[in-house]
């Protein structure tokens, strides 16, 4: 196993002033006793190893020395387990041009002492993958989520116990410059609903001239939570690959038809807490139409210079969305706009599917009957005031 991290310990009874001449020569390398890595920070990962080194009375240096090896020498910290009372650390000095340092213990007799030595290792890089393969009715999924970790610390990492911030921990050996990819999760029959995104600030208001054909945003939403089979941790970001189960054609006539699957998109899965919602982009609907127009736009509360010209009003505007569903079934879709500055809402046709979700932004979260189309579109409409302060914000507003 290749061995760049050294720890060697040398009782100084003895002329005790040789410390400040030279360093010490190593007699001895233990062995890890135990391992202990946390891949929670994503910059860096945290290292706990317990190793048992033999003490003899009166002040031993203990030589810690990490050549090749990316370890952050300001987050080193030494920690005596089994007599903390007994065994005291006198001091803590760091030869020069080296990446080492010594340690002075003292004890009051011989013995084994087991250390728990912390830092923080560069170069134990993990990413997160996850694989959703949906039912065919797109109802139902199975989510699978992958750790791959690659190791370009400089150090072997044997038998090690690593925790990913949920879950159990688990025992592996990952060498210097090995890539490993391990199953950490797996959630079979998660309830998931698929959902189009009109965005204001994105998608084109009238459709109708636009000189290409426009899509919807689809995606498949889960909630992170215990209904969903979820909420027990945070999900953590990375790439999502989607795939749909299909049935296959049978060989012949009297076998089963048996089940396939079709990649179907792959998305970036954003940090989603316990609570929130996690999309997952699948695609481009053309099956739905959202048409927006501002029809009413009036100045209000004028303001004029000592020339008697306008130069700073309200406005009471006026907007409608009309939504036409082709598809043979019923389609969540969401309504996303986008107001700057200081507005207040004074009347609303859908109130109950109305969601404000910051200072600028609030969404209208529809149901769309299957083939509403024509006489039997789906019509919403909001007036909204708003606001030219020209710096004289109100406190209370």
């Amino acid at each position: 196993m290749k061995r760049m991290m050294i720890i060697g310990i040398l009782a100084l009874t003895l002329f005790p002033s040789a410390r400040l001449h030279a360093r010490v020569k190593l007699v001895a390398l233990p062995e890890r006793a135990r391992m202990v890595l946390s891949l929670n920070n994503p910059s860096a990962t945290l290292v706990e190893e317990e190793r048992v080194l033999p003490l003899q009375k009166g002040v031993n240096q203990v030589d810690f020395s990490w050549r090749g090896v990316n370890i952050d020498p300001n987050s080193i910290q030494v920690r005596v387990l089994n007599h903390p009372e007994e065994v005291q650390l006198l001091n803590t000095s760091y030869p020069p041009n080296e990446n080492a340092l010594v340690w002075a213990f003292s004890s009051p007799e011989a013995r084994e002492e087991r250390m728990r030595i912390t830092y923080l290792l560069n170069g134990l890089t993990r990413e997160i993958v996850y694989k959703a393969v949906a039912e065919p009715t797109e109802k139902n999924l199975t989510l699978r989520n992958y750790l791959r970790l690659r190791n370009d610390s400089g150090e072997d990492l044997a038998e090690a116990e690593i925790g990913i911030g949920y879950g159990a921990q688990f025992k592996k050996t990952i060498a210097h410059e090995e890539v490993m990819e391990l199953l950490s999760e797996r959630i079979e029959n998660l309830p998931v609903k698929k959902v189009l995104t009109w965005d204001a600030g994105q998608q084109p208001w009238d459709p109708e001239y636009e000189k290409q054909t426009v899509g919807i945003p689809l995606s498949y939403v889960i909630k992170n939570d215990q209904a969903s089979k979820l909420g027990t941790h945070t999900l953590l970001p990375g790439k999502a690959r989607i795939f749909l189960k299909t049935k296959e054609i049978a060989d012949d006539t009297s076998a089963k038809p048996g089940e396939g699957v079709a990649f179907t998109g792959e998305d970036w899965v954003a940090l989603t807490p316990v609570g929130r919602e996690l999309k997952m982009f699948i695609g481009q609907s053309r099956d739905v139409k959202v048409t927006q127009r501002k029809v009413k736009e009036d100045r209000t509360n004028l303001r004029r210079n000592l020339a008697n010209q306008e130069v700073v009003w309200d406005t009471d505007e006026i907007y409608k969305i009309e939504i036409e569903n082709f598809k043979k079934t019923a389609i969540d879709l969401v309504i996303v706009e986008h107001v700057a500055g200081y507005w207040k809402m004074v009347e609303n046709s859908h109130p109950e599917q109305f969601k404000k979700k910051d200072a600028f932004t609030f969404e209208y979260h529809l149901n769309l009957p299957a083939e509403s189309t024509g006489a039997k579109k789906t019509v919403v409409s909001y007036n909204l005031n708003r606001f030219n302060v020209q710096g004289n914000e109100p406190k209370d507003f």
